[in-house]
């Protein structure tokens, strides 16, 4: 199991990265993935919705395009991205759109959020951030909190292993101050590169059954699983879960 100091170190790089690269990283996010986008037209126009790891707030934009006059709350780390987040969706003539920044590493962060059930929950492309199991499991026995027997959370986690360019970017721990075994099987830091720029990312690649067993340790059943994304197609697993009776 993956010690405290370790984990600290790994969400330091993480939250340090998305804040020096905001720009950089909000330029290539500007529109929804297209596993993400299949998961839109599921999503009532008057739902309240939760975006946990809004990033630069490319959902809220879509949803606002499409016409969403519910409630939507997105929640990320990085103040930086959320300043992206807000300037980019300027002012909605219809539904209710906030932010706010929250840490997902505190035990208390479901506190910290106006109480739901929320209709939709929606976690892309962050559990993967999260290091160690234990905090996997943590944050997402907090989703279980937010949501109803009729609510549906929506997940991907990032198969970067399919990617041959994203292969050759992983890097030796050492270039982070650790060693392989302070991590658990399935970590990796990989680089990211803007122009000149290099910075430093820490992901754990899910494979479907991990994934699953997250969700079932969670609460959850598993509805829905599948691959999306990229020019293969398969560069994100997907799932959608409810919990379970």
């Amino acid at each position: 199991m993956m010690d405290q100091e370790t984990q600290q170190k790994l969400l330091r790089i993480n939250l340090e990265f998305y804040d020096q690269n905001a720009s950089s990283f909000s330029a290539t996010r500007g529109r929804v993935q297209p596993g993400v986008g299949q998961m839109v037209p599921r999503i009532g126009q008057d739902a309240s919705i939760l975006d946990v790891g809004c990033g630069n707030g490319t959902l809220a934009r879509a949803l606002i395009a499409g016409g969403f006059c519910g409630r939507y709350l997105g929640l990320d780390m990085s103040t930086e991205l959320l300043a992206k987040a807000a300037d980019l969706m300027g002012k909605p003539t219809q539904g209710v759109f906030h932010f706010r920044q929250v840490d997902l590493s505190d035990p208390a962060w479901v506190l910290e959020i106006p109480p739901g059930p929320y209709d939709w929950l929606v976690c892309f492309a962050v559990l993967h951030h999260l290091p160690g199991e234990a905090l996997q499991q943590q944050v997402t026995s907090g989703f279980a909190r937010l949501v109803s027997s009729r609510s549906s959370v929506a997940l991907s986690v990032w198969q970067w292993q399919n990617s041959p360019r994203l292969r050759q970017r992983v890097l030796p721990w050492e270039a982070a101050g650790l060693k392989q075994e302070d991590l658990e099987p399935g970590d990796v830091l990989l680089d990211w590169r803007a122009g000149d720029k290099i910075g430093l990312r820490y992901v754990h690649t899910f494979d479907e059954a991990e994934l699953s067993t997250l969700a079932h340790r969670a609460g959850f059943r598993v509805v829905d699983s599948w691959f999306s994304d990229g020019k293969p197609g398969n560069l994100a697993l997907y799932q959608r879960w409810q919990l379970a009776a």
